[in-house]
């Protein structure tokens, strides 16, 4: 179950943004009355009760807006309690003061905004001892360990538990809380309000990160990246399993550049089966293999880890499959795999030199292109022309650089800075350009704009994006993936008009 938080300055707003979260589907709500500019009127409040709710009023130390005399808060819970709500939230501190009374659910809460303490576990086991339905542990994390060490409390804690590492390096703990028995997590309802960081939207918890459908039984994937908020893998990955009726679940981590081996090492026990990679560690995973195929050993890049029962990892590359099956399909395609590729003696220029340019650039020059790379540091670009055999210009020389295909590898133009791009107005002059951006999000990036607006031919990252993606999802299920069902879940993300 998914509880929605709302806080607003007046009552009227509260109670319409509580009948609109109530219209749309939402099955608990967590009444913020700290944000109210003036004294909560709990009648008022509570005269229609659109949902089963939490109250929860929040003091200052906790992240809340409470500004008001303790006593007159804590008066006001025991009065919540005697109103019959749902469930109240109590700090651990102040548990002992208010008894149970009525049907009302007691949350037992710790809130540190400062950061992880080494001692957790012994205030997760002080909050057992107020009579708790529910123990709700939020902790501000600054590294996977932090983490990881607040999830793992779920595990061990003799009450139901709601983990929660703040902060967008513990986002999977609010999603994986559900595998280890927590009862609800909390998403924010309002776009304009975040009432806790790393808060994830109610859309995005419920549709993307199909949180509604993990329990005990889930095996756990996991989208790796830095950053990762733009990763749009789960969502297509997640409709998939979704649609096959497969109990997996994928979910994005936060894995700062330099941290993999923190990751696999702190997070070994949750029993992850599989990753995907984005940047920036398409090249770093590479030593961390114990097994790679073909294409990982000629690219030395990789985008996909199998992790087999004995903690084997695996290393496949999907990206380069996927890219030359766009760009060739895009470009008249090949009757077979024994035909002359279309880009065979084209002059292709990739932009960028990392995972992708690398796994890009191979299969260009295996296929008879004569490829140009260039990077805004030259000496990436020198070392990587030098090892797949193509030639390195500088970055400020790409504009006069005569070519027939350009191919973006970087993440310029990538949301949310879809006004940039890599490539300047004046390049599209030549007839019969052709123009790839390996960027998915947005799917019409400035780049493509502007070589579309100029007669020349754009081919859109999202194509190679769920291509790889369906390569990925046979590695971890074994079965074909539902292409139709991917490419609708990324249509509907892309969209300037999602429906809610």
């Amino acid at each position: 179950m998914i509880c929605v938080t709302i806080g607003r300055g007046r009552h009227s707003s509260l109670a319409e943004e509580w009948k609109q979260a109530a219209e749309a589907g939402v099955d608990l709500v967590e009444l913020r009355l700290d944000c109210l500019r003036h004294e909560p009127d709990l009648k008022r409040i509570l005269k229609e009760r659109p949902t089963p709710m939490v109250i929860t009023i929040r003091r200052g130390a906790d992240g809340g807006l409470w500004r008001g005399p303790e006593e007159k808060r804590q008066q006001l819970l025991r009065e919540a309690i005697v109103a019959g709500v749902d469930y109240v939230d109590l700090e651990v501190d102040i548990a002992a003061n208010i008894r149970r009374f009525g049907k009302t659910k007691r949350i037992i809460s710790y809130h540190n905004m400062k950061g992880t303490p080494q001692d957790l576990g012994d205030t997760a086991e002080q909050c057992e001892k107020f009579d708790p339905d529910i123990v709700k542990i939020a902790a501000n994390a600054t590294s996977l360990a932090d983490a990881s060490q607040v999830l793992h409390l779920a595990t061990v804690s003799r009450v139901p538990m709601i983990p929660i590492a703040m902060g967008e390096i513990g986002v999977f703990t609010r999603i994986l809380g559900a595998k280890f028995g927590a009862p609800f997590t909390f998403a924010g309802f309002n776009p304009e309000r975040t009432f806790a960081p790393g808060m994830q939207p109610y859309s995005v918890l419920k549709r993307d990160l199909a949180y509604n459908r993990i329990n005990a039984s889930t095996e756990i994937f996991g989208v790796l990246g830095d950053p990762i908020e733009h990763s749009l893998s789960p969502t297509i990955h997640n409709a998939a399993f979704a649609h096959l009726g497969l109990n997996k679940v994928m979910v994005p981590f936060l894995v700062p550049d330099g941290q993999l081996p923190s990751f696999f090492e702190e997070l070994k026990w949750l029993g992850i089966k599989g990753c995907s990679l984005t940047i920036p560690h398409k090249e770093a995973i590479v030593p961390l293999l114990q097994q790679k195929e073909g294409a990982v050993e000629r690219t030395n890049s990789c985008n996909t880890v199998i992790i087999e029962p004995d903690g084997k990892r695996v290393g496949y590359n999907t990206d380069y499959r996927a890219a030359m099956d766009s760009l060739e399909e895009a470009m008249g395609g090949r009757a077979s795999e024994e035909a002359t590729s279309p880009v065979y003696e084209k002059h292709v220029m990739i932009l960028g030199a990392g995972g992708v340019a690398r796994s890009i650039a191979f299969g260009m020059v295996r296929r008879g292109a004569n490829v140009t790379i260039t990077n805004r540091h030259d000496e990436r670009a020198n070392t990587l022309a030098e090892e797949v055999g193509a030639r390195a210009i500088t970055w400020a020389s790409r504009s006069s650089t005569v070519t027939d295909v350009i191919i973006n590898c970087t993440p310029v133009g990538m949301h949310p800075n879809v006004d940039d791009t890599p490539m300047p107005p004046g390049t599209f002059s030549r007839p019969n350009l052709v123009v790839f951006d390996t960027i998915y999000h947005p799917e019409n990036t400035m780049l493509l704009k502007l070589a579309r607006e100029r007669g020349c031919k754009g081919i859109s990252g999202a194509d190679m994006f769920v291509r790889q993606a369906a390569l990925q999802f046979k590695l971890y299920t074994g079965q074909d993936a539902p292409l139709d069902v991917m490419r609708e879940a990324l249509r509907r993300r892309l969209s300037p008009l999602k429906d809610a």
